[in-house]
Protein backbone atom coordinates (compact mmCIF):
# COMPACT_ATOMS: atom_id res chain seq x y z
CA UNK A 1 0.00 0.00 0.00
CA UNK A 2 2.93 2.58 0.31
CA UNK A 3 4.40 2.11 -2.50
CA UNK A 4 0.90 2.94 -4.25
CA UNK A 5 0.39 5.69 -2.09
CA UNK A 6 3.82 6.83 -3.15
CA UNK A 7 3.38 6.69 -6.13
CA UNK A 8 -0.45 8.54 -6.86
CA UNK A 9 0.44 11.07 -3.83
CA UNK A 10 1.29 14.46 -6.52
CA UNK A 11 -1.10 13.01 -8.81
CA UNK A 12 -4.20 13.50 -6.23
CA UNK A 13 -2.81 16.85 -4.81
CA UNK A 14 -3.07 17.99 -8.59
CA UNK A 15 -6.38 16.77 -8.34
CA UNK A 16 -6.98 18.17 -5.30
CA UNK A 17 -5.60 21.84 -5.86
CA UNK A 18 -7.80 21.95 -9.25
CA UNK A 19 -11.13 21.24 -7.83
CA UNK A 20 -10.31 23.47 -4.63
CA UNK A 21 -9.90 26.54 -7.15
CA UNK A 22 -13.45 25.49 -9.23
CA UNK A 23 -14.74 25.24 -5.71
CA UNK A 24 -13.57 28.72 -4.61
CA UNK A 25 -14.87 30.72 -7.80
CA UNK A 26 -18.52 28.98 -7.57
CA UNK A 27 -18.70 30.42 -4.53
CA UNK A 28 -17.46 34.01 -5.06
CA UNK A 29 -19.24 34.04 -8.02
CA UNK A 30 -22.22 33.35 -6.24
CA UNK A 31 -21.48 35.45 -3.60
CA UNK A 32 -21.47 32.75 -0.51
CA UNK A 33 -20.11 34.01 2.55
CA UNK A 34 -17.64 31.57 4.42
CA UNK A 35 -16.30 31.20 7.64
CA UNK A 36 -12.89 30.00 6.83
CA UNK A 37 -10.71 29.60 3.76
CA UNK A 38 -12.06 26.48 1.93
CA UNK A 39 -9.62 23.40 3.70
CA UNK A 40 -8.47 20.51 1.48
CA UNK A 41 -6.44 17.29 2.18
CA UNK A 42 -5.17 14.64 0.74
CA UNK A 43 -5.77 11.93 3.29
CA UNK A 44 -1.79 10.36 4.99
CA UNK A 45 -1.13 6.67 4.59
CA UNK A 46 -1.27 5.93 8.36
CA UNK A 47 -4.86 7.03 8.26
CA UNK A 48 -5.43 5.10 5.33
CA UNK A 49 -3.47 1.95 6.88
CA UNK A 50 -5.57 2.65 10.59
CA UNK A 51 -8.63 2.57 8.50
CA UNK A 52 -7.99 -0.51 7.20
CA UNK A 53 -6.29 -2.44 10.25
CA UNK A 54 -8.86 -1.65 12.00
CA UNK A 55 -11.94 -2.71 9.20
CA UNK A 56 -13.94 0.37 8.96
CA UNK A 57 -12.87 0.22 5.70
CA UNK A 58 -11.68 -2.87 3.96
CA UNK A 59 -8.95 -1.85 0.80
CA UNK A 60 -9.54 -4.57 -1.49
CA UNK A 61 -6.89 -3.74 -4.58
CA UNK A 62 -6.13 -0.27 -4.33
CA UNK A 63 -6.22 2.87 -2.14
CA UNK A 64 -7.97 4.61 -4.62
CA UNK A 65 -10.94 2.78 -3.71
CA UNK A 66 -11.33 5.13 -0.30
CA UNK A 67 -13.94 7.28 -1.21
CA UNK A 68 -12.30 10.54 0.92
CA UNK A 69 -8.73 9.81 -0.31
CA UNK A 70 -8.35 13.61 -0.92
CA UNK A 71 -11.17 15.84 0.49
CA UNK A 72 -12.40 19.43 0.81
CA UNK A 73 -14.65 21.10 3.49
CA UNK A 74 -16.83 24.52 2.95
CA UNK A 75 -17.93 26.02 6.43
CA UNK A 76 -20.96 28.29 5.87
CA UNK A 77 -21.73 31.01 7.88
CA UNK A 78 -25.89 30.70 7.36
CA UNK A 79 -27.42 27.86 7.50
CA UNK A 80 -30.19 29.05 4.27
CA UNK A 81 -26.35 28.85 1.97
CA UNK A 82 -26.39 24.62 2.40
CA UNK A 83 -28.55 23.90 -0.02
CA UNK A 84 -27.62 26.23 -2.78
CA UNK A 85 -24.14 25.12 -2.14
CA UNK A 86 -25.13 21.27 -2.76
CA UNK A 87 -27.03 22.21 -6.23
CA UNK A 88 -23.97 23.98 -7.54
CA UNK A 89 -21.31 21.42 -6.67
CA UNK A 90 -23.94 18.64 -8.01
CA UNK A 91 -24.07 20.93 -11.46
CA UNK A 92 -20.68 21.22 -11.85
CA UNK A 93 -19.53 17.72 -10.95
CA UNK A 94 -20.45 14.22 -11.76
CA UNK A 95 -22.09 12.33 -8.70
CA UNK A 96 -20.22 9.70 -8.16
CA UNK A 97 -22.37 8.48 -4.83
CA UNK A 98 -26.02 9.53 -5.56
CA UNK A 99 -26.88 12.13 -2.55
CA UNK A 100 -30.17 12.76 -1.19
CA UNK A 101 -31.09 16.23 0.75
CA UNK A 102 -32.66 14.03 3.27
CA UNK A 103 -29.98 11.48 3.56
CA UNK A 104 -27.58 13.53 5.62
CA UNK A 105 -24.81 11.52 7.66
CA UNK A 106 -25.86 12.11 11.30
CA UNK A 107 -22.96 11.15 14.07
CA UNK A 108 -23.17 9.61 17.17
CA UNK A 109 -24.25 12.22 19.08
CA UNK A 110 -26.88 13.27 16.51
CA UNK A 111 -25.20 16.04 14.84
CA UNK A 112 -25.16 16.13 10.92
CA UNK A 113 -23.31 16.24 7.89
CA UNK A 114 -23.35 16.55 4.52
CA UNK A 115 -20.99 14.61 2.84
CA UNK A 116 -20.71 14.69 -1.52
CA UNK A 117 -18.53 11.96 -3.60
CA UNK A 118 -18.06 14.34 -6.71
CA UNK A 119 -15.32 13.71 -9.59
CA UNK A 120 -15.31 15.84 -13.21
CA UNK A 121 -16.97 15.24 -15.46
CA UNK A 122 -16.42 13.42 -19.31
CA UNK A 123 -15.61 16.51 -21.11
CA UNK A 124 -13.66 17.87 -18.85
CA UNK A 125 -10.65 15.52 -19.79
CA UNK A 126 -10.41 17.39 -23.01
CA UNK A 127 -8.44 20.13 -21.57
CA UNK A 128 -4.92 19.22 -20.88
CA UNK A 129 -5.11 19.61 -17.09
CA UNK A 130 -7.90 17.20 -16.34
CA UNK A 131 -6.84 14.66 -18.76
CA UNK A 132 -5.12 12.23 -16.07
CA UNK A 133 -8.16 12.60 -13.67
CA UNK A 134 -11.37 10.91 -15.07
CA UNK A 135 -11.99 8.49 -12.52
CA UNK A 136 -10.85 9.96 -9.54
CA UNK A 137 -13.46 10.97 -6.77
CA UNK A 138 -13.27 14.02 -3.95
CA UNK A 139 -15.42 13.48 -0.88
CA UNK A 140 -16.81 17.94 -0.15
CA UNK A 141 -18.10 18.24 3.47
CA UNK A 142 -20.26 20.99 4.22
CA UNK A 143 -20.59 22.45 7.52
CA UNK A 144 -22.12 25.58 9.37
CA UNK A 145 -20.05 27.09 11.42
CA UNK A 146 -21.54 25.24 14.46
CA UNK A 147 -21.91 22.03 12.75
CA UNK A 148 -17.96 22.65 12.22
CA UNK A 149 -17.25 23.43 15.72
CA UNK A 150 -19.10 20.59 16.74
CA UNK A 151 -17.21 18.29 14.76
CA UNK A 152 -13.59 19.29 15.35
CA UNK A 153 -14.43 19.14 18.98
CA UNK A 154 -15.84 16.02 19.45
CA UNK A 155 -13.12 14.21 16.89
CA UNK A 156 -10.44 15.73 18.97
CA UNK A 157 -12.20 14.82 22.03
CA UNK A 158 -13.63 11.28 21.36
CA UNK A 159 -11.97 10.34 17.66
CA UNK A 160 -11.48 6.28 17.81
CA UNK A 161 -13.14 6.14 21.65
CA UNK A 162 -16.81 7.03 21.33
CA UNK A 163 -17.47 3.40 22.33
CA UNK A 164 -16.18 3.86 25.82
CA UNK A 165 -17.63 7.29 26.82
CA UNK A 166 -19.82 7.42 29.72
CA UNK A 167 -23.55 8.01 29.63
CA UNK A 168 -23.54 11.40 32.08
CA UNK A 169 -21.03 12.45 28.94
CA UNK A 170 -23.41 11.44 26.52
CA UNK A 171 -26.26 13.68 28.06
CA UNK A 172 -23.48 16.45 28.18
CA UNK A 173 -22.56 16.24 24.21
CA UNK A 174 -26.91 15.93 23.53
CA UNK A 175 -27.46 18.80 25.12
CA UNK A 176 -24.17 20.89 23.43
CA UNK A 177 -25.24 19.51 20.14
CA UNK A 178 -29.30 21.09 20.66
CA UNK A 179 -27.08 24.65 21.48
CA UNK A 180 -25.10 24.39 18.75
CA UNK A 181 -28.41 23.62 16.59
CA UNK A 182 -30.22 26.85 18.35
CA UNK A 183 -26.93 28.73 17.47
CA UNK A 184 -26.83 28.02 13.99
CA UNK A 185 -30.59 29.05 14.07
CA UNK A 186 -30.03 32.42 15.69
CA UNK A 187 -27.56 33.60 13.41
CA UNK A 188 -29.64 32.66 10.75
CA UNK A 189 -32.62 34.61 12.01
CA UNK A 190 -30.18 37.55 12.91
CA UNK A 191 -29.12 37.86 9.27
CA UNK A 192 -33.10 37.61 8.04
CA UNK A 193 -33.80 40.22 10.55
CA UNK A 194 -30.90 42.63 9.14
CA UNK A 195 -31.49 41.56 5.29
CA UNK A 196 -35.17 43.18 6.22
CA UNK A 197 -34.07 46.27 7.82
CA UNK A 198 -32.12 46.92 5.02
CA UNK A 199 -34.80 46.85 2.09
CA UNK A 200 -37.12 48.59 4.67
CA UNK A 201 -34.66 51.50 4.41
CA UNK A 202 -35.12 51.25 0.78
CA UNK A 203 -38.29 51.60 0.57
CA UNK A 204 -39.42 53.34 3.91
CA UNK A 205 -40.79 57.25 4.25
CA UNK A 206 -37.96 59.55 4.47
CA UNK A 207 -38.71 60.93 8.29
CA UNK A 208 -38.42 57.55 9.10
CA UNK A 209 -34.55 57.24 7.65
CA UNK A 210 -34.10 60.57 9.80
CA UNK A 211 -34.50 58.87 13.13
CA UNK A 212 -32.17 56.09 12.23
CA UNK A 213 -28.06 56.49 13.13
CA UNK A 214 -25.73 56.73 10.44
CA UNK A 215 -24.61 53.79 8.40
CA UNK A 216 -24.15 52.69 4.74
CA UNK A 217 -27.40 51.61 4.11
CA UNK A 218 -28.89 54.49 5.93
CA UNK A 219 -26.15 57.45 4.04
CA UNK A 220 -27.04 56.09 0.55
CA UNK A 221 -30.55 56.23 1.20
CA UNK A 222 -30.10 60.32 2.42
CA UNK A 223 -28.13 61.01 -0.68
CA UNK A 224 -30.68 59.31 -3.18
CA UNK A 225 -33.22 61.89 -1.71
CA UNK A 226 -30.74 64.89 -2.04
CA UNK A 227 -30.47 63.42 -5.97
CA UNK A 228 -33.63 62.58 -6.91
CA UNK A 229 -32.86 59.39 -7.07
CA UNK A 230 -29.43 60.17 -9.21
CA UNK A 231 -26.88 58.88 -6.18
CA UNK A 232 -25.58 55.87 -7.92
CA UNK A 233 -22.50 54.36 -5.99
CA UNK A 234 -21.05 51.24 -5.86
CA UNK A 235 -21.44 49.32 -2.24
CA UNK A 236 -17.79 49.91 -1.68
CA UNK A 237 -17.65 53.25 -2.92
CA UNK A 238 -20.61 54.43 -0.87
CA UNK A 239 -19.41 52.59 1.98
CA UNK A 240 -15.62 54.70 2.09
CA UNK A 241 -18.24 57.40 1.49
CA UNK A 242 -20.48 56.98 4.47
CA UNK A 243 -17.43 56.13 6.57
CA UNK A 244 -15.62 58.86 5.80
CA UNK A 245 -17.95 61.67 6.65
CA UNK A 246 -18.79 59.76 10.00
CA UNK A 247 -15.19 59.38 10.80
CA UNK A 248 -13.97 62.89 9.77
CA UNK A 249 -16.70 65.00 10.56
CA UNK A 250 -18.32 62.93 14.14
CA UNK A 251 -21.80 62.46 12.05
CA UNK A 252 -23.42 59.84 13.73
CA UNK A 253 -27.09 60.33 13.52
CA UNK A 254 -29.02 60.87 9.70
CA UNK A 255 -31.12 63.98 11.33
CA UNK A 256 -27.27 65.26 11.64
CA UNK A 257 -26.09 65.01 8.09
CA UNK A 258 -29.32 66.25 6.92
CA UNK A 259 -29.37 69.50 8.96
CA UNK A 260 -26.26 70.40 8.06
CA UNK A 261 -26.38 69.53 3.85
CA UNK A 262 -30.14 69.44 3.09
CA UNK A 263 -31.57 72.84 0.62
CA UNK A 264 -27.70 73.61 0.12
CA UNK A 265 -26.78 70.45 -2.44
CA UNK A 266 -28.45 69.09 -5.49
CA UNK A 267 -27.62 66.06 -7.52
CA UNK A 268 -29.75 67.35 -10.24
CA UNK A 269 -27.17 69.97 -10.91
CA UNK A 270 -23.89 68.03 -10.77
CA UNK A 271 -21.95 64.55 -11.96
CA UNK A 272 -21.52 61.97 -8.94
CA UNK A 273 -17.89 62.99 -8.72
CA UNK A 274 -18.82 67.21 -8.44
CA UNK A 275 -21.85 65.90 -5.88
CA UNK A 276 -19.15 64.76 -3.55
CA UNK A 277 -16.66 67.45 -4.19
CA UNK A 278 -19.34 69.80 -3.38
CA UNK A 279 -20.86 67.41 -0.09
CA UNK A 280 -17.38 67.44 1.77
CA UNK A 281 -17.13 71.16 0.89
CA UNK A 282 -20.45 72.24 2.40
CA UNK A 283 -19.36 69.89 5.27
CA UNK A 284 -15.89 71.54 5.90
CA UNK A 285 -17.37 74.67 5.82
CA UNK A 286 -20.29 73.86 8.64
CA UNK A 287 -17.14 71.98 10.33
CA UNK A 288 -14.99 75.34 10.00
CA UNK A 289 -17.49 77.35 11.77
CA UNK A 290 -18.46 75.28 14.64
CA UNK A 291 -14.81 75.14 14.99
CA UNK A 292 -14.45 79.01 15.34
CA UNK A 293 -17.38 79.24 17.71
CA UNK A 294 -15.64 76.46 19.82
CA UNK A 295 -12.70 78.77 19.68
CA UNK A 296 -14.77 82.25 20.57
CA UNK A 297 -16.61 80.73 23.65
CA UNK A 298 -13.47 79.53 24.88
Amino acid sequence: MKNEYDEIKNEYLDFLKGIKRIVEKLLIQNNIPIAFNIYGRLKDFDSIQEKHNSKRFIIKKTITELNDLVGLRIVLLFPEYKDQVIDLLLEEFNQIVEFKKNDQIIDKFGYSSIHLILGIKEEWIKAPDWKEHLNKKIEIQIRTLSEHIWAETSHTLFYKREENIPKIITRDLYRLSALLEVVDDKLQSIKDNVSSHFKYIESCPFDEILKMDLNSETFRRTMIEYSNGNYDLNDNQNKELSSRIEHDYNILNVIVLHELVAGKINLKNYTNEKFIEVLLEVLEAEKFKTDQNRGQIN
